[in-house]
């Protein structure tokens, strides 16, 4: 694993063939911690394609998103779905752009998804 400090790049890369999403995740004492935000419907995690989307996305947004030590984290879909139980909607790739349309999943449709063969 390598970092890569050219233009935006700053987090640590993992081997991007690697297939998977991609969460931004920190520690918060010993439990692990996942970007996410409330909405009326519940707490949205926000969940990336790749790293470069979760890179850009906290470049953009690093002043506003709490605390320190948030980084790229890809897990093994098992480990995704577990933590997408604790939530109740994903917005996949959100826009860091205020006003942009942005759609969210129900967590249950989201990790159907995961489960079918691709």
């Amino acid at each position: 694993m390598g970092t890569e400090m050219e233009g935006d790049h700053v987090l640590d890369h993992p081997q991007e063939e690697h297939e998977g999403y991609v969460l931004l995740g920190r520690m918060e004492g010993n439990v692990p911690g996942y970007l996410s935000y409330g909405v009326e419907e519940g707490e949205v995690v926000c969940v990336f394609e790749n790293v470069i989307e979760a890179e850009q996305f906290y470049m953009h947004w690093r002043a506003r998103i709490p605390g320190e030590g948030w980084g790229a984290v890809r897990l093994e879909t098992g480990e995704l779905i577990k933590v997408l139980e604790n939530f109740d909607l994903v917005s996949v790739n959100p826009q860091p752009n205020p006003g942009a349309t942005e759609y969210l999943h129900a967590v249950e449709d989201f990790v159907r998804a995961l489960r079918e063969p691709g």
